[in-house]
């Protein structure tokens, strides 16, 4: 190497003869004794701090770095492994690892501390700078040996783990780890779930994954769940903790990133006989009651939940594996399709199925439902009246009753304008805004009115799927509010609700939820996001939760993204990142480059993680 190098400076017409023998030997002994050295290093053994975590060397990846600062305060830290040279391969932004503190007493189980790989940098050992004509000309000749850099894991700590006579405890990070202390990857179960505060079961939502590859314990991938707790099924006992699906969901992705997919496997994992606890409103009496999960479906993709999946069909090993894990595969029973009908249209091709009728009656005590727009307080005083009054005189009310007992009451001289002295151009306004043709088709077709069917679409333990593919426009948002009106109104409130509503414990998935609960510009819209935001705020109380489906999670009402505590996040747009404050930190970047079906997910009081999904549907998807 040195003759080479010799010749480099040599033909160099701007080198004089004394400052490149200078050089030529200053360079030739960074270029050749610092290579000689690095590998002399990696083949010295390391002396190893006994660790708790692992039971060999062979599983140390390093060591804290001692010849830089080390800090951890209550706002920053700065710790930093050295990798050592084997382990260089196995390391990832990403990983967790474990640290153990010094431990007084030999027998005792030190404490670790429990951090993520936050970056990876490599560190020249030597002092030469590459941004120079010399280096240019070494590295030209020779091919780059990467034993001549040093690689450094930048990490974050998260937790301090403490073994007590049972299990593991957690605890915020208040000591520093000491300089030249091992670090070892964390591949044990327990230390994971603790470190992450992750529960070892309730709601699977994929598994943990570090760059889009599954992580793996003891050769199995390790299941994440979402916290879930209800009724112990053998005791009876209330569980402790919050069930976190009451505390809402929002489930964001772009096109083509597996966000229905994704979203039918967590989905089905509440079609369960699981039971919580529910207050009875009329006898305040605790009751066990199972879930009633309602899907509003505006691309009808949710139906086919009640089937099998045909691929799974001969798949008996993988299907006991998963089972074994905790989670539910499969078609589900308990499940009933309600369509809304709707004049004018047709109903979408969904299998085995029942209507729904959008009574007028909803109106009596939502009269915004006719205010798809922003209507002065004279007018919107003036129809509110009228609605009053129409309610009032009548015991079968309908919309077109409506439009009649309007058009009585048309003379400046009625009754009705006297009483509440609606001057022409008012009244005008009102019989404008009253004709929709929106309000004649949905309001009071078929038979089976939702009041009182009530109990069919609002039973426990059931899958409800309501289908709205068929209606577009002014049609669909006046279904879907309506609907989302009655549950919320009847959920929240506490005088002459529906006890269907009221006494089950709800959960409400709603795709595409960016047109319903967006920023509101109408005063229907107000209405409903003033009561959505009421609901999720009141919704661990009354055990309702609103589980948001969406692509464009930017679009979605900020108070309630506020009260969204469960956050998963598929691959999104850089432009829509930014307009996200409820990403987790660091993962800003990787969404961007997520996979189908790689996700980054921030539950209620657990630490911010990497999940992928799984690659076929746990029930029927053929969309």
């Amino acid at each position: 190497m040195s003759d080479d190098l010799d010749d480099l400076l040599e033909n160099d017409p701007g080198a004089d003869d004394e400052s490149t023998e200078t050089e030529s030997t200053a360079m030739t002994k960074q270029a050749t004794d610092g290579s000689a050295d690095v590998e002399s290093e990696a083949n010295v053994p390391e002396t190893s701090v006994p660790n708790a975590l692992t039971d060999s060397d062979e599983d140390e990846l390093g060591h804290i770095v001692a010849s830089e600062e080390i800090h951890v305060t209550r706002s920053d830290y700065k710790v930093n492994a050295f990798v050592k040279t084997n382990c260089r391969d196995d390391v990832c932004v990403g990983d967790y690892v474990q640290i153990p503190y010094p431990e007084p007493d030999p027998t005792e189980q030190p404490d670790e501390l429990f951090a993520i790989v936050d970056g990876l940098r490599y560190e020249p050992y030597t002092e030469l700078d590459d941004k120079s004509d010399t280096h240019n000309r070494i590295t030209a000749a020779h091919t780059l040996d990467e034993t001549e850099f040093v690689l450094v894991a930048e990490l974050e700590p998260i937790a301090i783990i403490s073994a007590t006579d049972d299990d593991l405890e957690r605890s915020i990070v208040n000591k520093i780890p000491k300089p030249n202390t091992p670090v070892a990857l964390s591949l044990d179960e327990e230390y994971l779930r603790t470190g992450l505060n992750i529960p070892h079961d309730g709601v699977f939502a994929g598994y943990l994954s570090v760059g889009g590859d599954r992580m793996t314990v003891d050769g199995d991938p390790l299941p994440y769940f979402i916290n879930n707790p209800g009724i112990d099924p053998v005791t009876n006992e209330i569980e402790s903790g919050e069930p976190a699906i009451f505390r809402h969901t929002l489930v964001a992705g772009s096109t083509g990133k597996g966000k229905t997919h994704f979203t039918k496997n967590l989905l089905r994992q509440f079609a369960t006989d699981k039971r919580y606890p529910i207050e009875n409103h009329q006898t305040g009496d605790t009751e066990h009651s199972r879930l009633n999960l309602v899907i509003l479906d505006p691309e009808n993709e949710y139906s086919e939940m009640r089937n099998d999946n045909p691929e799974l069909r001969n798949e008996d090993e993988l299907i006991q594996r998963l089972e074994r894990q905790g989670i539910e595969v499969g078609g589900i029973d308990n499940f009933e399709t309600f369509i809304p009908d709707i004049g004018n249209t047709n109903a979408p091709s969904t299998g085995e199925s029942r209507s729904l009728t959008i009574p007028f009656s909803l109106v009596e005590h939502r009269p915004q439902l006719l205010m798809p727009y922003s209507p002065t307080e004279v007018t919107r005083g003036a129809l509110e009246n009228c609605i009053d009054a129409y309610f009032s005189d009548t015991d079968t009310p309908t919309y077109d009753g409506f439009l009649q007992y309007l058009r009585t009451n048309e003379d400046a001289e009625s009754p009705l304008r006297q009483r509440y002295n609606i001057e022409d151009g008012t009244w005008g306004a009102i019989m404008r805004r009253v004709t929709d043709a929106a309000y004649r088709d949905v309001f009071d077709h078929g038979t089976n009115p939702l009041p009182d069917v009530s109990n069919a679409v609002f039973r426990e333990g059931q899958v409800t799927v309501i289908p709205t593919s068929h209606l577009h426009g002014a049609k669909e948002e006046l279904t879907i509010l309506s609907i989302l009106s009655y549950i919320i109104d009847n959920k929240i409130d506490d005088y002459n609700v529906d006890p269907n509503v009221k006494d089950t414990p709800l959960l409400v998935a709603v795709d595409e939820a960016h047109n319903y609960v967006s920023d509101p510009s109408t005063l229907r819209e107000q209405y409903i996001v003033n009561r959505a935001r009421d609901a999720v705020k009141q919704g661990r109380k009354d055990k309702l939760g609103l589980f948001m489906i969406t692509q464009n999670p930017e679009d979605i009402d900020g108070d309630i993204l506020k009260q969204t505590n469960t956050n998963i996040f598929l691959g999104l747009r850089e432009e829509v990142i930014t307009k996200v404050p409820s990403i987790p930190h660091g993962y800003e970047q990787d969404l961007q480059k997520y996979g189908k079906g790689q996700a980054a997910i921030k539950a209620p009081d657990v630490e911010a993680v990497e999940v992928t999904g799984l690659q076929y549907c746990l029930t029927q998807h053929s969309n």
